[in-house]
């Protein structure tokens, strides 16, 4: 994620229009095929390890089955792209883009295919313990991923051989160290009696992994349809500015989440209470305050960072864009009983029903508004989500909570954002700074005793 937001300067200043494009979709294959690779076995690996903590020999069997399987998933899935990925890039991409499969889609593809196999093996060190090599190996990744696409870009310039090479070169590297990791900690023999469950287990998962994947990325699939490339490219790098705001919710999650386990085990009751719920109300707070933050830091680091101007015109969105992401702390709230509960059928049953949802608004609304309908799309797909996990999540668990604090602020900053957007289209740093003041007073008077009392609670665990 860092290494994206880093290289993006690089991207816009040194790559013509055309190329940023071919790179942004070579990207998104990229991926998709991760996901695909992966199967979701990096999520399946922790709880299996764990239980097999009495049986060592097991384990390193148990890691040398995984880092087999992962071989044999990445060799039919590169056989199966290698036989069709032209076919499929003729049926997806315009011909505008001059998108072509070989070579740099099936570079995509196969570094999507490093990337899974290094992705599962890093997750697998954090149960091995062994936090300095977890370190080190995704130094090397991002280091490896930096240098060479900036010095591709610099030797090769007005060309994506740069960028491509950088991830397809660091992939093959740390699809060495992976090797590495799962022969110096596993027995490598394939134990059939792993896969029956690890299949039972992956299967629903990675078709929500999937659902995440159409929810941040078939707009653009879309939009090459109906609006040029370059206007592509401006929504495109905005939308990788927001990786940010990703990094803390996600952030903010892996710290609450065991926090709120931890409570509701101790309360021997799947419902919710004021002690769990005050984590959320601090989550909403400091997610909204985040992305009035973003909405003041991005049009200025642009200018800062990004010397083509063609791609300022997407700072008019950016209000409707991070109402897309207000939403995440009540979805979270709910995730995390989900989660909790581990009704994993209910999950996939909402996000394949958003992911259909997604997929019909976005396609009609960019067949009818262009730009601006898919952000909508995005928004009223967010929405129904968040109406389907209530409605579906009722009869796992008992939710008492004050309703505006968890979903009524969120629901006042998408209003504040569209309201402004449609009265001033055009950015305006003044309103955003009249946000920040809006909605810090918002939280400074319903929220400051959760604040404080979830501060002192953090710091006195720690």
């Amino acid at each position: 994620m860092v290494s994206g937001i880093l290289l993006l300067p690089f991207y816009t200043n040194r790559l013509p229009d055309l190329q940023f494009t071919q790179l942004s979709y070579y990207i998104l294959i990229t991926f998709i095929s991760q996901i695909l690779f992966s199967f979701s076995i990096d999520t399946y690996f922790g709880i299996k390890y764990t239980q097999l903590n009495d049986q060592p020999l097991m384990q390193k069997k148990f890691v040398g089955t995984i880092s087999i399987l992962l071989l044999m998933i990445g060799t039919g899935l590169l056989l199966l792209f290698a036989a069709t990925g032209t076919i499929l890039f003729e049926k997806i991409f315009v011909p505008e883009f001059k998108m072509e499969f070989w070579p740099y889609g099936f570079y995509a593809v196969l570094t999507g295919f490093f990337n899974s196999y290094f992705k599962t093996a890093t997750n697998c060190l954090i149960y091995f313990k062994k936090e300095r090599l977890y370190f080190g190996v995704n130094m090397i990744n991002f280091i490896a991923t930096i240098g060479i696409s900036i010095g591709g870009l610099i030797l090769f310039p007005d060309t994506i051989i740069g960028p491509m090479y950088g991830r397809l070169l660091s992939g093959f590297i740390i699809f060495l160290l992976s090797h590495y990791i799962f022969s110096s900690n596993g027995q490598l023999t394939f134990e059939k009696s792993f896969v029956r469950d690890l299949v039972l287990f992956c299967s629903p998962y990675v078709l929500v992994v999937v659902c995440f994947w159409v929810f941040g990325n078939i707009d653009r699939l879309f939009l090459q349809y109906y609006i040029s490339n370059t206007d592509i490219n401006a929504y495109d790098t905005v939308l990788k500015c927001f990786f940010g705001v990703m990094f803390v919710q996600n952030g903010l999650s892996s710290v609450i989440f065991p926090k709120l386990y931890e409570i509701w085990r101790k309360e021997g009751k799947n419902e919710t209470s004021k002690e769990s719920n005050r984590y959320f109300n601090v989550f909403t707070a400091v997610n909204i305050i985040q992305l009035i933050f973003f909405c003041i830091a991005i049009p200025l680091l642009y200018k800062i960072f990004i010397d083509k101007p063609i791609f300022y015109q997407s700072d008019k969105y950016i209000g409707l864009l991070a109402t897309t992401y207000a939403l995440t702390s009540i979805l979270n709230f709910y995730l995390a009983t989900i989660q909790f509960t581990r009704n994993t059928k209910l999950l996939l049953k909402i996000y394949l029903m958003t992911a259909l949802f997604q997929i019909t608004f976005t396609y009609f609304g960019i067949k009818e508004f262009g730009l601006i309908g898919t952000i909508y799309a995005a928004l009223l797909s967010k929405i129904i989500q968040v109406i389907l996990t209530i409605v579906m999540t009722r009869g796992i668990f008992k939710y008492e909570f004050n309703y505006f604090k968890i979903i009524g602020i969120p629901f006042v900053y998408i209003a504040v954002n569209i309201i402004q957007y449609h009265l001033v289209p055009d950015y305006n740093l003044f309103y955003y700074l009249c946000q920040l003041i809006l909605f810090g007073l918002i939280f400074y008077f319903v929220f400051k005793n959760e604040i404080r009392i979830v501060l002192q609670q953090y710091l006195k665990a720690k």
